[in-house]
């Protein structure tokens, strides 16, 4: 899905034509543009599955009320055979990422704010750990089983097959199994109690007006669980803001402790990094690869 065949489908869609559509995101699976209509602004993802935005809609209709600064989804459908879409109202801002680091600095504070929001959230009457499902609920029973869920060898999409790459690609078994082995030993240090989780929590997913963060968006691979797993990734995309450690201390201050802290980022470090093995395996990127895997021995050594 390329730019003018964006525009041509919004305009049969919605009967009227659309101005300013531009690309904003051109990932492995998902094309994301933005437009005009009527004067009004708004975003169209496209996916081959209609998943992530049922989960985003229900996270807007249900945190949004408390505070979380989740866009409306407007509309989700199908765009042809091979794609699905959505669209939601456009977060005015830009993205955190953009500002100067200096700049960045100064937001922060804000930010930490926002993610206390996510960690007070009131879940209902929900059960569950996991993908959050159209019901509410949480895809697995247990924090453990929905981390091994990621890396059994019985996967679809994206990572169908993907144990073949022990045999075809640099991916070392050895080295593998005993990264997720600790892994799974560190979860258990993780709450029982459930926490709504972004999933993908980095500046790239958050806009701020230059003073204060405006919205948080693209809540597909939300969960519930445990809260560090968002911490991590903030830390993995920008370690220089220490962003982890600056929840930590604002929350000390309240009289908050975060229990087993260490343990459990070191889990959620250990999780991002051997999905980031498998993935660059896949990709044949061995400078990645070894990177990922200098950086993660470190962490358990």
């Amino acid at each position: 899905m390329d730019t003018r065949s964006a525009e041509a489908f919004l305009s049969q869609f919605l009967n009227s034509p659309v101005t300013d559509v531009r690309p904003i995101d051109q990932g492995e699976v998902s094309k994301v543009f933005s437009y005009n209509l009527l004067d009004e602004e708004f975003i169209i993802h496209f996916n081959s599955g209609r998943e992530g935005f049922v989960r985003e809609q229900y996270v807007h209709e249900k945190f949004s009320p408390q505070g979380i600064p989740v866009p409306r989804v407007v509309e989700i459908g199908r765009a042809n055979e091979a794609l699905c879409f959505s669209i939601a109202e456009k977060v005015p801002g830009r993205t955190i990422i953009s500002y100067p680091e200096a700049e960045i600095k100064q937001i922060l504070p804000d930010l930490v704010q926002q993610f206390t929001k996510m960690n007070e959230a009131k879940l209902g009457q929900t059960k569950g750990y996991g993908w959050i499902q159209p019901s509410g609920d949480g895809s697995h029973e247990s924090w453990p089983e929905f981390l091994a869920s990621f890396f059994r060898e019985e996967q679809t999409g994206f990572w169908h097959g993907w144990y073949a790459l022990f045999e075809e690609s640099f991916l070392e078994r050895d080295v593998f199994q005993r990264l997720y082995g600790i892994m799974m030993e560190l979860s258990t240090y993780s709450p029982q109690q459930r926490y709504l989780v972004h999933g993908d929590f980095h500046l790239g997913n958050m806009l701020t007006d230059g003073h204060s963060v405006t919205g948080i968006v693209d809540w597909e691979m939300a969960f519930y669980g445990d809260f560090v797993f968002d911490l991590a990734t903030q830390h993995l995309w920008t370690p220089q803001l220490q962003f982890p450690e600056l929840v930590r201390s604002t929350w000390a201050v309240e009289g908050w402790d975060i229990s087993y802290f260490e343990e459990r980022l070191r889990c959620a470090l250990l999780f991002k990094g051997i999905d980031g093995l498998r993935f660059y395996a896949k990709k044949g990127d061995r400078n990645a690869y070894d990177s990922v895997k200098t950086e993660l021995l470190r962490l358990v050594d």
